[in-house]
């Protein structure tokens, strides 16, 4: 290759990007990888673009799409290796429109070697870019689609260029939760959907991710807790069997009664009183907590001083800095992006020990340095916390393996009464729904959840006790 997009001469494929990229190209030049977070999605789909950049005399036109605004910087960032200056395409069209048409005209005509423009799923979508979009040579275009399983909503799928035959998507978690249609319509544009796959359990036997300890905690809600996820399970059940679904697909469903409902009863999970207080215990016992992340719910709880509510990454962040005299700061939607960038460094450093944070930390933030996890709160979707547990174990210089604390929410071991055969019903969902995570949580880690790790707090609470109470031996 003489000119244009290029790959670096430094750069030494490895094994399995190799295999990536000749499992792509022997697909036509269409699919999806299907890569554990951390084990570098966008060096190896750049990688790919360059393979066929380099059969099309560097003469590419390279669209990227990412969910994200932060994500096009970090993009941006790892395409000056790659010898290219993209267009950033996204917030308002002043910033980015008329570069792109002189950049895409000069192309079209030969003039330009390579053109590289990187936007949001957001800004792909408007009319505006899928114009400009439409008037490239279609030939030499190629599309690589970040965190792939976002366009596989309606408003973004039906964006998706079919003029573009070069396609190549990303992600962790292709498939799209209770999401079918979706799934398969983004299987289908990309041909035959995944083409290659690098699992956490090989990436990490392979030395591309760093090894983990498991340690989940059960905690119980309280009785008031227990009383209304009761009532709001009661609820969400009949809501859903008058339109004719069930407890499993009510997330999917139309009805703005029921969404709240999950709403409500998701946060009610997430905000449980204990898990402050097992948080306490857990960081008291701890001697060194330099790179300590901590994932909150989204929810508010009671000060139990004043009787005010704040928000629960508020209630974490005080606990943690007024109560254990620690240097702590949230990272949420809140903080701009230079602030975030400010927290990253210094939590990098170490002079920042724990970040605080609800989902701000879930996709496309690299936090490499992260040496132990609280997760106090998860959605009911598994992409969350595979993302989550990816971006726990990236490599580091600083670390050699990471330790995940798992907060699992289950109802009192001692609430009074007996329970209705849908009150069992509604408990033994909820236990089901944490140990599916826990099951997930576990297959790739050093330890058995129920085994004492030396050096590490005893796991809180019987998992097994757990399983026979509710039935759930096979879990």
């Amino acid at each position: 290759m003489t000119s244009g997009f290029r790959s670096p001469d430094w750069v030494e494929q490895r094994g399995y990007q190799q295999q990536a990229i000749r499992a792509w190209v022997e697909a036509g030049g269409r699919g999806i990888y299907n890569m554990a977070t951390g084990t570098g999605k966008t060096v190896t789909s750049l990688l790919t673009a360059a393979e066929i950049a380099d059969s099309l005399d560097g003469n590419l036109a390279l669209v990227i799409a990412v969910p994200y605004q932060h994500l096009v910087d970090q993009w941006a960032n790892d395409l000056t290796d790659f010898g290219s200056t993209p267009v950033l395409a996204y917030q308002s069209r002043s910033d980015w429109q008329e570069r792109l048409e002189r950049e895409l005209l000069e192309f079209n005509m030969g003039v330009r070697p390579s053109l590289v423009i990187i936007t949001t799923h957001t800004t792909f979508a408007s009319d505006a870019f899928q114009n400009s979009l439409s008037r490239l040579n279609q030939n030499r275009t190629m599309l690589i689609a970040d965190e792939v399983h976002h366009l596989g909503a309606p408003h973004h799928r039906d964006s998706l260029p079919e003029a573009i035959g070069l396609r190549l998507g990303l992600s962790a978690t292709p498939e799209r939760f209770y999401d079918d249609e979706g799934t398969e319509s983004l299987f289908d544009y990309f041909g035959d959907g995944v083409v290659f796959e690098y699992s956490l359990k090989k990436a990490i036997q392979e030395g591309a991710l760093v090894e983990y300890y498991y340690l989940p905690h059960v905690i119980e809600l309280t009785p008031e807790e227990a009383e209304q996820y009761s009532a709001l399970s009661s609820k969400i059940a009949r809501l859903a069997a008058q339109q004719g679904g069930d407890i499993g697909d009510a997330d999917m469903q139309g009805n703005t009664s029921l969404k709240y409902a999950l709403f409500k009863r998701a946060r009610l999970i997430g905000t449980a009183e204990n898990k402050l207080e097992k948080l306490e215990d857990l960081i008291r016992s701890r001697d060194q907590i330099e790179h300590t992340l901590v994932y909150c719910g989204d929810g508010s709880v009671e000060d139990d001083m004043t009787g005010q509510t704040k928000r629960h990454v508020d209630a974490t962040v005080e606990l943690l800095r007024n109560e254990l005299h620690l240097s702590v700061n949230r990272f949420t939607a809140r903080e701009s992006q230079t602030e975030r960038e400010v927290l990253l460094d210094e939590f990098e450093s170490g002079d920042l020990q724990v970040l605080v944070a609800i989902r701000c930390l879930d996709e496309g933030i690299d936090v490499p340095a992260t040496k132990t996890a609280y997760v106090l709160a998860s959605s009911s979707n598994p992409r969350q916390f595979v993302q989550r547990r990816g971006r726990i174990l990236r490599q580091h210089h600083n670390k050699d393996h990471a330790v995940i604390h798992d907060f699992v929410v289950a109802p009192p071991s001692m609430s009074g009464g007996t329970m209705s055969d849908d009150e069992f019903k509604s408990e033994r969902r909820l236990v089901e729904k944490e140990l599916e995570r826990v099951n997930l949580f576990s297959e790739a880690a050093r330890n058995h959840p129920d085994d004492d790790v030396p050096g590490l707090p005893t796991s809180s609470g019987s998992l097994s006790d757990l399983k026979t109470r509710y039935n759930l031996r096979q879990l």
